[in-house]
């Protein structure tokens, strides 16, 4: 059974005493996470149709560089790990939190760099990775600002984030 949170008297105009339950820091941390997890599941959702893309090509006999089979493939793996980074971190594990703040900003710094290089991708790929690019820059910013730090305060000792994990 799930713990309600404590209802706290507030004063809602002529009712007075009227109990409003309060939200749990847990219910904040998940509002909080929504955005970046909607933005990494479309990074997700991106990665896969252009896998799904290149294995079509492939399999019609076009021939698909294996510089586009490694950068999607490496794209696809670090969508699925931002992903459960997010969803792990979105249930309260500090330690999942920490990580995704710096993958994800240099998943994003990666994508900028092979993007930049002249003639490295065909420009449809380019155009993937941009898109990859856009949906995971704002989830880095979200995921970084101070009001997210807040949600996750340093303790005392690393075994608050073991019992988090359960």
């Amino acid at each position: 059974m799930e713990d309600v949170p404590a209802a706290r008297p507030v004063d809602a105009g002529r009712m007075t005493n009227t109990l409003i339950p309060a939200p749990s820091s847990a219910d904040e941390r998940r509002a909080r996470f929504r955005p970046p997890l909607v933005l990494l599941a479309g990074f997700l959702v991106v990665s896969l149709a252009m896998e799904a893309v290149i294995i079509a090509q492939s399999a019609l006999g076009a021939s698909v560089d294996s510089a586009i089979w490694i950068r999607c493939s490496l794209v696809l793996v670090s969508s699925i790990v931002l992903l459960l980074l997010a969803m792990r971190a979105a249930g309260g594990s500090r330690s999942a939190w920490t990580r995704i703040r710096i993958v994800s900003v240099v998943v994003v710094v990666a994508i900028i760099v092979i993007v930049s290089i002249p003639g490295f991708l065909p420009d449809w790929i380019r155009v993937e990775q941009g898109v990859c690019g856009a949906l995971v820059l704002p989830a880095a910013i979200l995921l970084n600002l101070p009001r997210t730090r807040a949600l996750f305060p340093k303790s005392g000792s690393a075994s608050s984030d073991r019992a988090t994990r359960g």
